[in-house]
């Protein structure tokens, strides 16, 4: 139990520090770094999770993809900032970078056969990254701006700030 508490915090940490790196890479605002950050590190958790419980890297990376898509729109209207600021660094953790590295590498051995696997699964996860994305941003904008932050009333005119005062008439020479 404490070595699965363990994995779980040392996979949100570095996720949520690579997703947060990235956005300041791209010049995100300051303020928007942790957001950024939770993005990230939610999609990562997710894919985590399910690769644990033994469900296949494409479903993982799927649900990941949908994690950080859906929490990138609802920062978006929380904040109200466009959602590429937090899309964009909180897929960085899911892109299959490994694979495209191993592609690379069989390509370099003159290995056929595992540099066509390699690129395939490599295509696919891409993919599905994109799929997942597309799940979220197709639907309706209402069912986002249930998080968008409530417009404050503008604070009471002060009318006697404004007034001349009766009486006096005290010009200066």
């Amino acid at each position: 139990m404490k070595e699965a508490l363990f994995q779980f915090l040392f996979h949100f940490f570095f996720s949520f520090l690579a997703a947060a790196s990235f956005a300041v890479l791209n010049n995100a605002p300051r303020r928007e770094l942790w957001a950024c950050g939770v993005a990230g590190a939610a999609g990562w958790v997710v894919y985590f999770l399910l690769e644990q419980l033994g469900i296949s890297v494409t479903i993982g990376i799927f649900l990941g993809a949908v994690v950080a898509a859906a929490f990138s729109r609802i920062f978006s209207y929380s904040h109200r900032a466009p959602s590429t600021l937090y899309l964009i660094p909180g897929i960085i953790p899911l892109v299959p970078g490994s694979f495209i590295y191993y592609t690379m590498q069989s390509i370099l051995e003159n290995d056929s056969s595992g540099s066509f696997a390699n690129a395939v699964m490599t295509l696919k996860l891409s993919g599905v990254i994109a799929i997942g994305i597309i799940v979220i941003f197709t639907l309706p904008a209402p069912l986002f701006a249930l998080f968008s932050p409530k417009e404050r009333k503008a604070p009471p005119k002060r009318e006697w700030l404004y007034q001349k005062k009766a009486g006096s008439t005290h010009k200066r020479s």
